[in-house]
């Protein structure tokens, strides 16, 4: 369901999906509160794809309402539902959620979104169907478990249980907001410079038929995950490894294997968006 191309100076925005309305809930993983989860923003639902006309470094994204973050081949999405995704980044856990009159095709449209930029996971892939009915009042406590243990067996620190407490996790939430509002945007507006990022090569498995050979290079989580952590150590500058979630495997042909572009920000980069952020 592609709509609007939009051509900037430096690049263009294509929206790769939109829908009318949806639900957004964010958690702390690895904390058991069984309370009812509030709906932290309601209304429409869009995914965009960034992408940089000199160097073709891309960068896709969700919002709904005011609230934006981050996916990409290195961070998780997983379906837990016939209209339930859950988004996983540095120890919180996204749960999206559309109503019933969204359709199975309109899902199916999204879901080949996910498998084309994220570390996509469908919890139905066995054909029994999913842990819990998405009308419970308690569906996101339910789901988490399952949620936690597919992301806890993946390598690297993105998956690592959140520290801290509500007021933590806000901060982190409207951090990560404001930093992909501002990096996405730096992508098509000539602030990102070909100087400011490193481009690496990742071998992954290949499960889906996904974008691979091509000169796009696809976000890496760090690109926002740095700037965020290093503005929550007082702008100390912490730059992650390059990594992918997914291992390679074995080179027997038992499993397809791919290499894929990934880009994230060199020192340089880093500093120059903490002094935007100063």
């Amino acid at each position: 369901m592609f709509g609007t191309r939009r051509e900037l100076p430096h690049g263009t925005v294509t929206e790769i999906f939109r829908f009318e309305s949806a639900s957004l809930v964010v958690m702390m993983m690895g904390h058991r509160d069984k309370h009812l989860l509030p709906v932290w923003r309601a209304g429409e639902f869009v995914v965009e794809l960034y992408v940089q006309a000199i160097t073709h470094i891309m960068m896709t994204t969700c919002r709904i309402s005011d609230l934006q973050w981050p996916i990409s081949r290195d961070s998780m999405v997983i379906r837990v539902g016939e209209r339930s995704f859950a988004f996983v980044i540095q120890g919180l856990l996204y749960g999206l959620q559309f109503p019933p009159v969204c359709d199975e095709d309109t899902v199916d449209t999204l879901e080949r979104a996910f498998i084309k930029f994220c570390d996509y996971t469908n919890l139905d892939q066995g054909g029994n169907g999913y842990p819990c009915p998405e009308n419970k009042p308690t569906f996101w406590v339910a789901v988490r478990p399952f949620i936690e243990n597919i992301a806890l067996a993946k390598p690297g620190e993105n998956w690592r249980l959140m520290e801290g407490n509500e007021a933590t996790s806000l901060s982190k939430v409207v951090r990560t907001s404001a930093t992909t509002k501002t990096v996405s945007n730096a992508v098509v507006t000539g602030f990102l410079k070909p100087t400011h990022v490193d481009i690496f090569a990742v071998k992954v498995q290949d499960r889906h038929e996904r974008y691979t050979d091509s000169e796009e290079a696809f976000a890496s989580i760090a690109a926002i995950t740095d700037i965020v952590n290093s503005l929550e150590t007082v702008g100390k500058i912490t730059v992650g490894d390059g990594q992918a979630v997914e291992a390679a495997g074995g080179e027997d042909g038992s499993v397809r294997t791919a290499r894929i572009r990934l880009w994230k920000l060199n020192q340089l980069g880093l500093s120059f968006f903490l002094r935007q952020n100063s």
